[in-house]
């Protein structure tokens, strides 16, 4: 069975609509991608967004962006991002009475199982899992079960990149703190685990590492530089905004990206 969905991620809307980051307006692009997948000549299952749905996390920003977002035809998972207040992420965004403090849960869609963890670590930006969180991972990356994805907010992996692997200029690196412990429990299900999908870092990569694929996806608004030597993050405002396609077949992961032309 096939299962398609799109991967969106850093939409980063404010409670100001006129608000500005990296040069560009998060709220102008978020509602010009909506209207270019409500008019895609094909279906998804679901959009699949990786974090960083609001700036400050705030109620009001919630607000805002569900007032956006709820134009969107196909339905929408969320990772809690270092930007997000996981909290009112789902009380106020997804209307949920009763919310956790750290947002992981399960959902499957066709025989797709994709798995959501909280990242956020004890010191922005960085991300960290708790023990708790990685004695449930492992208890479903188990060799045998269904096809499975993890969607996560912070790199998981190291991506050859100083200001985004190490102590820089910044007071923690991006990534997950214990992203050893991360990979020892997801490893035993990489022959039927189908991708590793984050977000944070505002570029689309992938590695495959130990036999497990990993992707991150383009920030919806705004791109930051990424190469080798480099030790600060600096806009690239040259680059288009985009978001990526991701199709799970029988015995493949597609990944396609896509970029869109910011409103004028």
């Amino acid at each position: 069975m096939t299962v398609r969905f799109l991967h969106i991620t850093d939409t980063h809307i404010s409670a100001d609509q006129s608000f500005s980051a990296y040069g560009h307006r998060p709220y102008d692009n978020l509602k010009q991608l909506i209207a270019i997948i409500n008019e895609l000549p094909y279906t998804v299952d679901f959009i699949l967004h990786t974090g960083d749905v609001v700036e400050d996390g705030s109620a009001a920003a919630y607000q805002e962006a569900r007032r956006l977002l709820a134009d969107l035809r196909p339905p929408v998972y969320y990772v809690a991002g270092n930007h997000d207040h996981a909290p009112d992420l789902q009380r106020v965004l997804l209307g949920i009475d009763q919310p956790k403090e750290r947002y992981d849960y399960v959902f499957e869609v066709g025989s797709v199982r994709v798995v959501v963890l909280d990242s956020r670590g004890k010191m922005d930006p960085g991300g960290e899992l708790t023990d708790d969180q990685l004695i449930w991972l492992r208890d479903l990356c188990t060799p045998d079960g269904p096809p499975q994805v993890i969607a996560i907010h912070h790199e998981p992996l190291v991506l050859d990149v100083p200001w985004l692997d190490e102590i820089t200029f910044m007071p923690t690196p991006m990534l997950v703190s214990n992203h050893a412990q991360f990979m020892d429990a997801v490893r035993p299900a990489k022959d039927r685990l189908r991708g590793v999908f984050f977000g944070h870092i505002h570029r689309s990569t992938q590695t495959v590492q130990e036999g497990i694929l990993f992707s991150s996806a383009p920030s919806t608004y705004g791109a930051l530089k990424t190469y080798p030597n480099l030790r600060e993050a600096l806009p690239a405002p040259e680059e288009a905004p985009g978001y990526c396609l991701v199709t799970i077949d029988e015995g493949r992961t597609i990944i396609q990206q896509y970029t869109f032309a910011r409103p004028t």
